[in-house]
């Protein structure tokens, strides 16, 4: 370039140079000074101190006050935001916070939002009590609190939309997200508090019962730490529901966990359960109820439900008593779902007067045989089973007569040997409904022989191509079931599966498994036999579908695990190794990866707050016993 020519964006060009290789103060100084050389409106007062605009050159008036109005308004913008940052910036010296408040105090100010500059102002004052340019320019200010529209969210400008907007795209967001909203003034606050009132869970002595059920690796001081604070927490939302009808008529599902032993003293005090019960009379709105009690405080609380809550649609039960509860009745139930160390001890509640209005049925009673004829399924359109069989009749039941069935998962054990594989060969035409199905097998007596079980299910998937969600498993020790690499030729046929959980079998090639897997799947479960890990574990990152968000596998964390996570699936957020669940955290700029490891109460207490954060929902398909969070 010739010596004479000078390009005006090289002195731009030269200041980001030397800027960029600053520390965060020196460059908070530089930002600093040169804001107070930048012109924020061309109303300013001699008590701004600020440099006038540039004359604007335009013959015509309207368009010239258009354009100044303009250059005001960026002005503002580049200083609301310069300054934004500062403050942002960690650490950050308190000389520099008041410098950069008392900027943008002056600049509010020149542009009429005299509230939100009011408000800066205090804010130095609090650090500096005896600041005297804040206490000479507070007064022009006024002191008075900012009316609607001039104060902080204006001046971010933010968008002006009505509570009732706020409110529905506040819908869309993670329970975690509306906690931090709560953190947010005015609206937004009030919203996320509403909506969070929906779900209420409440824990008494959960802590102490998983220490020394062994479930959790905590001390009895660090549990009973926690149950103290989860008392009172849930003392002061018994309080509010009590005190507020508005906050008890928001309460739409509630989850009580007290958890206890027949050895153990009743976990709810009578002061809590007298609450409880003033509780449960004001919750007018009340939909969903889910009880994790022993059969003591059960029997007590489903007395209160009986009374005030009749027409509950939704109620859950899981009993920590050694034998089963009596159940309520509930004439209006649509949803169901119970467990338990045995069947109920009144199982009309499943074919009685509730078979009119009840759709969905889950029961776990995993060490109890589910008999014959139990379950009436004509009306139900998902269910769930956790249990012991002694025959094939539970099978034709579901198969013959569940002609609405959307979800179908069994996870049995065989008491008895029988032939469940003729009930699968017996339904000659698909469920036209079917979109979800799971059959788990932990267990048989050393006699059960039926080598066309996993055949015929095999041929029963295939009738259903539209499946979803697909889980086919076996213990290694339940033998002569038939479950081989054939399993595995059905995958082709599901063009629809985004959830699959499956055994891999010795005699089916790594290579091949991973290809055989549908590219729509976002979230697998592998099963692999501990010969093939090592060699397993090397090939996936040949063939697994890179849109997989969940993916779990029984292997302990390594570094092939690790580079597979890195190289092979690059939008997955939540890995399960060995039962344990990890969040994958990736670094933006680098290929670098971060596991977090779940701890054992957000998996038991908070898992659907997380797998909702993570998108990744449907990870709490195949898993919803371990969660204690209904």
């Amino acid at each position: 370039m010739p010596m004479g020519i000078f390009n005006p964006l090289m002195l731009d060009a030269s200041i980001r140079d030397v800027v960029s290789s600053l520390p965060l103060d020196k460059k908070v100084d530089v930002l600093l000074y040169s804001l107070q050389h930048l012109p924020a409106n061309s109303r300013s007062v001699t008590d701004l101190a600020y440099h006038s605009q540039p004359p604007v050159h335009i013959d015509d008036h309207s368009t010239a006050a258009a354009a100044l109005s303009i250059v005001e308004f960026r002005s503002r913008t580049i200083i609301e935001n310069a300054v934004q940052s500062c403050l942002q910036t960690v650490p950050i010296h308190q000389e520099n916070v008041i410098r950069a408040r008392l900027i943008r105090a002056k600049a509010r100010f020149a542009a009429g939002l005299r509230g939100a500059a009011h408000q800066d102002l205090q804010s130095i004052l609090l650090l500096d009590p005896d600041h005297t340019e804040a206490r000479q320019l507070l007064p022009q200010m006024g002191n008075r609190s900012y009316a609607p529209g001039e104060g902080y969210g204006r001046a971010n400008v933010r968008p002006h939309f009505s509570p009732e907007l706020w409110r529905e795209i506040a819908l869309y967001l993670p329970r975690r997200d509306l906690r931090s909203l709560l953190f947010v003034p005015d609206t937004l606050s009030t919203i996320a508090s509403h909506l969070l009132f929906r779900k209420l869970h409440l824990q008494f002595g959960s802590a102490r019962y998983l220490v020394l059920s062994k479930e959790i690796d905590e001390t009895m001081q660090e549990a009973v730490e926690i149950d103290n604070w989860h008392a009172q927490r849930s003392a002061d939302i018994l309080t509010r529901i009590v005190s507020n009808p508005t906050y008890a008529g928001l309460v739409r599902t509630l989850v009580i966990t007290a958890p206890e032993r027949d050895s153990d003293d009743t976990t709810l005090s009578s002061f809590q359960t007298g609450m409880l019960s003033n509780a449960l009379s004001k919750l007018t709105n009340l939909n969903s109820l889910s009880l994790t009690m022993g059969n003591e405080s059960l029997a007590i609380v489903l007395k209160m439900t009986e009374k005030w809550h009749s027409t509950l649609k939704h109620l859950g039960i899981y009993s920590t008593s050694s034998t089963a509860p009596v159940l309520p009745h509930m004439p209006q139930l649509t949803r169901f779902w119970y467990r338990g160390p045995d069947v109920p001890a009144s199982p009309t509640l499943f074919k009685s007067e509730l078979i009119v209005t009840l759709r969905t049925l889950a029961l776990d009673v995993s060490n109890a045989v589910i008999p014959s004829g139990l379950i009436n399924t004509n009306n139900l359109t998902s269910v769930e089973l956790y249990g012991r069989f002694a025959d094939s009749q539970p099978f034709l039941d579901l198969l013959q007569h569940g002609h609405h069935l959307e979800i179908l998962r069994i996870k049995c054990g065989f008491t008895q040997t029988c032939t469940p594989s003729s009930a699968f060969r017996a339904r000659k035409t698909p469920m036209a409904a079917l979109r979800e199905f799971s059959l788990i097998v932990f267990s048989a007596v050393r006699e059960f022989n039926d080598p066309d079980l996993f055949p015929s299910v095999v041929e029963f998937v295939r009738k259903h191509p539209g499946l979803k969600v697909l889980k086919l498993w076996k213990h290694p020790e339940v033998l002569r079931v038939g479950y081989d690499a054939a399993v595995w030729g059905v995958l082709p046929a599901l063009v629809n599966v985004q959830m699959l959980s499956l055994e891999a079998p010795k005699d089916l090639s790594p290579s091949l498994l991973t290809w055989l897997i549908p590219r729509t799947v976002i979230a697998l479960e592998l099963w692999l036999a501990s010969g093939l890990m090592s060699s397993y574990v090397k090939q996936f990152s040949t063939g697994l579908p890179t849109s997989l968000k969940s993916f779990s596998v029984n292997l302990p964390r390594s570094s092939d695990v690790d580079d597979l996570v890195r190289s092979a699936l690059p939008r997955l957020r939540l890995l399960g190794l060995n039962q344990q669940c990890y969040t994958v955290l990736r670094d933006e700029g680098t290929d670098d990866i971060e596991l977090d490891e779940w701890p054992k109460r957000r998996a038991l207490f908070y898992a659907r707050d997380w797998l909702e954060l993570l998108d990744c929902e449907e990870r709490g398909v195949w898993s919803r016993w371990m969660y204690m969070d209904h």
